[in-house]
């Protein structure tokens, strides 16, 4: 997890990698011909969809992702195709195409974390920030490959 502004993220392992995708359905068949997956979020579906209420740009947004992950070691790869509303994900779709999107890290502590990390200069792009389910942020994309860093709650899985 991070801790502290005077430590580094690096020596912290990822939770998983996010990638946007405009056809869950057909990146889930070409990722699993490549050997990836199996990809599924329980034994009886692949995918889920989840309705998220909170932030984007700062402004309040309502939005949907529908979401499959396969494992790739301790670490998770996580196809996202935003389906509904305007979102982080649908804006990194519409100006760049699929791609690496984020790359995740569960946070025992994501209030102290966001400070930590704005104190750093990072910036907000979008959150959801709740006390009765999982949260999560990213942070806008870097300058170098357009990689944002996500921020998650445990339990989010």
């Amino acid at each position: 997890m991070m801790h502290g502004v005077d430590t580094s993220a690096y020596g912290v392992q990822p939770h998983h990698v996010g990638v946007v995708v405009s056809d869950i359905e057909a990146a889930i068949t070409h990722f699993e011909a490549l050997g990836f997956g199996p990809f599924k979020f329980s034994d009886e579906a692949r995918t889920f969809t989840i309705d998220f209420a909170g932030e984007y740009r700062g402004e309040p947004a309502e939005w949907s992702v529908t979401i499959s992950n396969a494992k790739m070691g301790d670490v998770e790869f996580e196809l996202l195709q935003p389906s509904g509303g305007p979102s982080a994900l649908r804006e990194t779709l519409d100006a760049h195409g699929e791609g690496i999107h984020h790359i995740g890290f569960i946070t025992d502590d994501i209030h102290r974390d966001i400070a930590d990390q704005t104190a750093r200069g990072a910036k907000i792009w979008t959150m959801s920030l709740r006390d009765d389910a999982p949260s999560f942020l990213f942070f806008e994309p870097s300058t170098v490959g357009g990689v944002a860093i996500e921020l998650r709650t445990a339990g989010a899985d």
